[in-house]
């Protein structure tokens, strides 16, 4: 009887409701894994088993902002990214339509050898006894006049996101986090393309203004500004404005309001310098650690794109001033699970608050 029953199984017509229901499944699947790599390939990087052993992470020019050049002096290559971006302070210089200038750019525990040349320190001197895991520094100027509300920053992905967390449970967060953030953000977490904003200025942790003439002919190498400590020297005097405070924590609070923003412009004929870095996220692991005992696996998420590195936009016109991506080669696989932790807050529909929604 049982081998009868083969028979008959094996005999069954191919356009059988569970047969049909298994091929729409297969290629349901293979279109999304098509999609989750196509950014990935757009951005000309390799399948993650194509990766040099020894790099789990790399830095790269953003797919996003092909209109800025980099001039990158890192002379390795990984697929067909010629030039990856250093990671270990070295200076970068680019010209956009927007903004001309360097960049430098830090992840800790990636690369800890001495920049090539300048005069900033190495990864293993400007991280030692801190928090940061992260860090990055522009310096230049803007070849349009733009007001300050109108240049943000943030992150940005073109696809939603994957094993998404309870909406109840991101609101909560965010309602937690309400007095650190800016009056400014701006965030779409649940829409088809998540994102999160703000302006530059009520985000970088340290900012100065410049004349050009006051730098005078520094080599393309240095950075103008710098302390003893690696940190860029707040100076806002040139905004002539007593109000703005001299203090980098102030005047990220003055600048979270946009009646403040809307009052000053980013000149053409001065020289702006932004430095920023992170204590919670940590690009060498792409985990989020809040506490010594809390720590969360973002990679699952993002549905096969990178955080941005360093990026800073003009929000009118949606141009990119500069865009730099850290791609970790665990975002290529797309069978990546998600952890314990995050299938716990995991969304589904009877715990999803929708905007109406009450408490």
């Amino acid at each position: 009887m049982s081998m009868l029953l083969g028979l008959f199984r094996s005999n069954k017509s191919d356009d059988s409701p569970a047969c049909t229901s298994r091929i729409t499944s297969n290629q349901h699947a293979e279109s999304d894994q098509i999609t989750f790599s196509s950014y990935a390939r757009e951005s000309g990087l390799p399948i993650s088993v194509e990766w040099p052993s020894q790099s789990s992470m790399v830095v790269i020019a953003s797919h996003r902002n092909s209109d800025v050049k980099y001039e990158l002096p890192c002379k390795t290559t990984l697929g067909s990214i010629k030039y990856p971006l250093p990671m270990d302070g070295s200076v970068v210089t680019f010209s956009g339509p927007l903004f001309e200038g360097k960049l430098v750019s830090r992840i800790r525990d990636v690369d800890d050898k001495p920049p090539s040349d300048g005069n900033l320190m190495s990864n293993e001197d400007y991280f030692r006894n801190r928090s940061r895991q992260y860090q990055w520094s522009v310096q230049g100027r803007f070849k349009k006049r733009i007001r300050f509300d109108e240049v943000v920053t943030g992150q940005e992905f073109g696809r939603p996101f994957r094993n998404a967390p309870s909406s109840r449970i991101v609101k909560k967060g965010l309602h937690l986090l309400k007095h650190k953030l800016p009056d400014t953000f701006e965030c779409e977490l649940f829409s088809d393309e998540p994102r999160f904003e703000h302006p530059l200025l009520a985000g970088c942790q340290h900012f100065r203004v410049d004349r050009p003439e006051d730098i005078g002919g520094i080599p393309e190498s240095h950075f103008y500004g710098v302390g003893e400590d690696g940190d860029i020297i707040e100076n806002t005097i040139l905004l002539g404005d007593v109000e703005v405070p001299q203090d980098g924590l102030a005047r990220r609070k003055y600048f979270s309001k946009n009646s403040n923003l809307a009052k000053y412009h980013f000149e053409t004929d001065f020289v702006y310098t932004f430095d920023f870095f992170s204590n919670f996220f940590v690009p060498s692991r792409y985990r989020l650690d809040l506490t010594p005992f809390f720590s969360i696996d973002l990679i699952p998420y993002f549905n096969g794109y990178p955080l941005f590195m360093s990026m800073a936009k003009e929000k009118a016109s949606g141009k990119y001033l500069w865009a730099t991506e850290m791609w970790h080669k665990r975002l290529l696989n797309h069978d990546e699970p998600p952890g314990r932790m995050a299938k716990f807050f995991v969304s589904d529909s009877s715990s999803s608050l929708e905007d109406g929604d009450t408490e």
